[in-house]
């Protein structure tokens, strides 16, 4: 029997899937293990594997259009399976058949000819994927008005929004609200739509914030310890003759590096507070595994993972973090890379920020906001003052599984460890 090739779960909390293309075009031969589409997610865009070796037949689905995790889009035949179109193909749940003509058994067509000469004198049916059926019905365009350039004359998306522009190139108005309330008062603006990880990542963090009961604790650390002990620590590293990691003395230990140690030694700490709220019940990280905000140079930004930051040393998960920065940004990170986090960090301090509230990355219970280094006068501990670097952060935390005083707990021992850096060190390995 061919093969299914279906659209996988590639985040934990997807539903439906974007295909953002294939690889591989129809009728071709594909290799096991070989690309052959990708999915686009809220964080990043995903390359698929071919699930069998041998050709590609009878495709459900086209870029652009949004489907059912685990429903079938494609079919691959073996070198010795005769060419039938499988059950469901022409009636997939990925493709909507408005005005079905019931296909009598003994007319079934039996090899790909037949089949393409059955669908080209079956033009009854109109075929079409639901995410294109929904936006046609939503801007009014009949569908009997499209002509569909999918597999089988299969009307998508793109070409929903072409017979748009069709319609509407000779209007002025947009049907935008905004946009037709501007004009109307004479603003001067550019209408440019978001593209589908700008939409995402506002789909996905406006459930987060309306979802999840977000509470803010703040707290001032003291940098004059961190900054000399990155001072020597990349001294060290500079002077490094370890001939198995000749890349240290090039490797330049950030501020964030230390925050994400910190942030790890601190899960580990209160491992009350490395948990996820997952539907009534609780999830307890055994690892601190610390997602990173990465802003890509196309726009947007993803969190790829560092997994068992706590048993790792500084110079490592440097190391991690920029490897990662580096791939999210030519997208050559692996899916593995973007999942399973069980804290974020988010840092502006680069940018001059003091301080800012950051919104939770669902499924994770907290992130911690951290803004740049400032110079201040603060009371010693013999009630002294002194000019002394200082560094604000917020944490954001999830109210169903963190309360106060746990948020507090691990907010206090990160600032140890941020106040007294010793504490962070570990063999350079």
């Amino acid at each position: 029997m061919p093969t299914e090739v279906i659209m996988p779960k590639v985040d934990m909390d997807m539903s439906t899937g974007t295909l953002a293309q294939w690889h591989v075009k129809e009728g071709a031969i594909v290799g096991k293990g070989e690309p052959l589409f990708d999915i686009e997610t809220d964080k990043a865009t995903m390359e698929v594997e071919s699930p069998a070796s041998g050709t590609l037949q009878f495709v459900m689905a086209q870029g652009g259009d949004e489907i059912e995790i685990g429903k079938c889009i494609a079919w691959i035949f073996g070198e010795d399976e005769h060419l039938k179109e499988p059950e469901g193909a022409l009636s997939s749940t990925t493709t909507e058949v408005v005005h079905t003509t019931v296909i009598p058994a003994a007319d079934a067509p039996k090899d790909e000819a037949q089949i393409k000469e059955y669908r080209s004198t079956n033009t009854g049916d109109i075929r079409v994927t639901p995410l294109a059926r929904r936006i046609a019905k939503d801007r009014g365009i009949p569908l009997e008005t499209i002509k569909g350039s999918g597999p089988s004359g299969r009307i998508t998306r793109v070409d929903v929004e072409s017979a748009r522009v069709e319609r509407n190139e000779a209007q002025t108005t947009s049907n935008f609200e905004l946009a037709s309330h501007l004009e109307r008062i004479g603003v001067d603006f550019v209408h440019e739509p978001a593209d589908r990880m700008r939409q995402r990542i506002a789909k996905r963090l406006t459930e987060s914030k309306s979802t999840v009961p977000h509470f803010y604790i703040e707290a001032e650390c003291n940098m004059d310890n961190l900054l000399q002990f990155r001072s020597d620590l990349n001294s060290a590293l500079a002077n490094s003759t370890d001939s198995l990691n000749k890349d240290l003395s090039t490797l330049k230990i950030s501020i964030n590096d230390l925050v994400v140690r910190a942030c790890a030694q601190s899960l580990t700490t209160v491992p009350e507070a490395n948990v996820s709220w997952d539907n009534g019940n609780i999830i307890r990280y055994a690892d601190a595994n610390i997602s990173i905000a990465v802003s890509l140079d196309s726009g947007g930004l993803v969190t790829p993972v560092i997994r068992g930051a706590q048993s790792k040393a500084i110079n490592r998960i440097a190391t991690e973090i920029r490897s990662l920065a580096v791939r999210a940004n030519n997208g050559s990170l692996k899916n593995t890379e973007l999942q399973g986090g069980s804290f974020s960090v988010s840092n502006l301090g680069m940018y001059d920020v003091k301080a800012f509230n950051a919104i939770i990355n669902p499924p994770e219970a907290m992130i911690l906001a951290v803004g740049g280094i400032r110079k201040q006068v603060v009371v010693t501990t013999d009630n002294q003052t002194k000019i002394s670097s200082v560094m604000t952060v917020v944490l954001s935390c999830d109210h169903r599984v963190i309360d106060g005083v746990l948020g507090a707990q691990w907010l206090r021992e990160f600032k140890r460890f941020i106040e007294q850096p010793a504490l962070l060190a570990m063999d350079l390995s």
